[in-house]
């Protein structure tokens, strides 16, 4: 899509989370942002954010990460740190110990260059990851089949203990640049049962409770709905010295608008230029996705490839918009092949909008075992979503099954 032809300098929603280029549009959260703000003012902090995929978290903890490096609070890396569902506490730290060294050099090169501490992280980083090249994987995210024992599996080439004492360096050099409370570090994809099973996330946050609460190291921790809750019930020993927990919710339909507006003002070649979807048509993938940036922005940019806009088409109707979102769902949902008992599950599951295995086996009229292992395996395929209240499990469709089957719900109405 050639987005100048449409008088934009490029895609106006793109997925990508907001950075230091893109930091004025980012819209919203504005009590949440207070708190944190205040928080930050604080050393040595472990604050959860937790929200539903796609609603803005890391964009979240970026803008507050750029806020606290403007204001000399934190020096803090600009990538966070996605934790792979097979790292182990030796791997952790490789990857936050060579984040940081990559920013040091970006932004402080020729103070930190011939600093002995910065000089030893920076050897070290650099043959850790040459060490874990060697052994497969790429840039800290493991390759391979290492199954449920993934966390027993993986090579130790530098003890946890030596990593620390690297980060605990790290986080003085960072005081002696300038830095009030040392280092923020971003860790992402703490998502339970979504990246990470249970039993690995808890393995990972036990073992690396004691690095959480290195001197001069601050952290956000930044997952899925439910980590606060999965902390606080498999964790104690990190339940105890959590700072704080912000939760994100979707943006409120007022302030969903206003974001839309300056993205489009923000990226617009010709103030004149008038965008192809209607007001409307975004007033429609609100309501169909709870408010989920990223899967909006996505299917947008889905949308204006697939129906040629600016070659074929120069507006697009609410009409038409709607039928190629559902045709582009639908396609989705046939990738996977499913079988007929699947298919009717996920279509019970999109008529209840959530439900646990035994309402779904009444529903369905199938019995227990094979519901249990039919949606054990959709989640495990992502057609599916699951989240732990008390001691039930409750599922509900992926954003692509609501949509694909959304006339199901319409019907029901």
């Amino acid at each position: 899509m050639d987005w100048e032809l449409l008088g934009y300098k490029e895609y106006p929603f793109s997925v990508n989370p907001i950075s230091l280029n893109t930091l004025e549009l980012f819209t919203g959260h504005n009590e949440e942002i207070i708190i944190c703000k205040n928080i930050l003012n604080d050393k040595n902090i472990r604050l959860v954010i937790e929200g539903a995929c796609g609603v803005g978290t890391t964009s979240f903890a970026n803008y507050l990460k750029i806020f606290s490096q403007k204001k000399q609070l934190y020096f803090s890396p600009r990538d966070e740190v996605s934790v792979e569902k097979n790292w182990n506490l030796e791997s952790l730290l490789t990857a936050v110990i060579s984040t940081i060294v990559r920013e040091l050099e970006i932004t402080h090169g020729k103070e930190v260059n011939k600093n002995s501490v910065f000089k030893e992280a920076k050897s070290l980083s650099y043959r850790l990851s040459e060490a874990y090249n060697t052994f497969g994987v790429t840039a800290f995210s493991f390759g391979g089949n290492y199954g449920k024992s993934s966390t027993v599996s993986q090579p130790t080439f530098v003890p946890s203990t030596t990593l620390i004492h690297h980060l605990q360096d790290l986080g003085k050099l960072a005081l002696k640049l300038g830095y009030k409370n040392g280092i923020l570090i971003q860790l992402n994809n703490l998502d339970v049962n979504i990246i990470h099973t249970e039993e690995h996330l808890e393995y990972l946050f036990n073992a690396a409770r004691d690095s959480f609460q290195i001197d001069n190291i601050s952290w956000f921790l930044v997952g899925d709905i439910g980590l606060r809750s999965f902390i606080s019930k498999r964790v104690d020993r990190l339940d105890d010295i959590i700072s704080d927990e912000i939760f994100i919710n979707p943006l409120n339909k007022p302030v969903y608008h206003e974001l839309i507006d300056k993205r489009l003002n923000y990226y617009k070649i010709d103030k004149n230029v008038k965008f192809p979807l209607e007001k409307e048509i975004f007033e429609y993938l609100y309501d169909v996705t709870g408010g989920r940036l990223r899967y909006i922005f996505g299917l947008i940019y889905a949308l204006t490839n697939r129906l040629n806009i600016g070659k074929i088409i120069q507006t697009v109707s609410t009409d038409l918009a709607k039928a190629t979102i559902t045709a582009l769902t639908k396609e989705r949902m046939q990738k996977f092949n499913l079988s007929t008992g699947e298919e009717e599950l996920i279509k019970t599951l999109v008529k209840q909008g959530e439900s646990n295995v035994v309402n779904l086996a009444k529903k369905t009229r199938k019995n227990r075992s094979f519901v249990s292992r039919t949606i054990n395996k959709l989640l495990g395929a992502g057609v599916v979503t699951m989240r732990q209240e008390s001691n039930q499990r409750i599922y509900a469709p992926s954003l692509d099954a609501k949509i694909a089957f959304l006339e199901l719900t319409q019907a029901k109405r």
